[in-house]
């Protein structure tokens, strides 16, 4: 895909994003979950996915490492301003799926491991699983999940939910575009109110309208999934010592 970087380049790529591959440190049933074995039902299957999620959560930092060392080598070594774009974006959206399932592995294994009831009503059912979660585990009354746990995820903020928010845009709606390498289109619904009744009659309804953008810059969309790994980085290195 790319050229040689050198050692020392790499090393700065590599020093730029916490190594998530050492938490394994922390909880051994992240390399190994069948140490879980003889656990509760529940248990065991929230230590599978607690390794499944890490295992995703160490896949994306490899993609971004990658989004980064195809920057880099094209715009440092063998300069190419649209390969620079296409490449990085090409990973950045590897680790934006990976980081996604990574943190749906790791609220599901909260959900078994405490036994959370999850079910939704009508008012909640389109509801974010973190934000589900989130809200089962401060109406807990253990404090590790009123305290710990819930606060651990609300380190999930606004790049994060942005990073999530391009993910679901990448897979359900409209790719969202680049600058510099594609088009951002966006179908919304019209306004109803600002079309004369006649001729709401005549169009039907709903009505969408087009537009048109040049993209978020790659900068933008690096730095957003770059925090987005650093943030659910965090959470791993909170939670994983409490599966135990």
């Amino acid at each position: 895909m790319r050229g040689k970087i050198s050692t020392e380049r790499m090393g700065e790529i590599h020093a730029g994003l916490p190594y998530s591959f050492e938490l394994r440190r922390l909880n051994p049933v992240l390399e190994n979950p069948l140490l879980a074995l003889g656990s509760a039902h529940g248990k065991f299957r929230a230590c599978i996915r607690l390794s499944q999620g890490w295992h995703m959560l160490n896949e994306a930092r490899l993609a971004l490492l990658e989004a980064e060392a195809c920057k880099a080598f094209y715009e440092e070594c063998e300069p190419n301003a649209d390969e620079a774009i296409y490449r990085c974006r090409f990973y950045l959206d590897d680790a934006a799926l990976r980081l996604c399932s990574s943190c749906d592995h790791l609220l599901l294994s909260i959900k078994f491991y405490w036994r959370l009831n999850l079910k939704s009503d009508k008012s909640t059912r389109a509801q974010d699983l973190l934000d589900k979660v989130i809200a089962a585990t401060k109406k807990s009354s253990l404090s590790q999940l009123s305290g710990g746990v819930t606060t651990a995820l609300q380190g999930l903020t606004t790049d994060w939910r942005e990073c999530k928010q391009y993910r679901n845009d990448w897979v359900h709606n409209e790719r969202p575009g680049v600058g510099g390498l594609d088009w951002d289109f966006s179908f919304l619904p019209s306004n109803e109110s600002d079309i004369p009744p006649d001729a709401l009659k005549f169009l039907g309804s709903p009505r969408t309208v087009m537009t048109l953008g040049t993209g978020r810059e790659i900068t933008v969309l690096h730095r957003v999934i770059r925090s987005a790994y650093c943030q659910l980085y965090s959470v791993y290195e909170r939670l994983a010592p409490l599966f135990s």
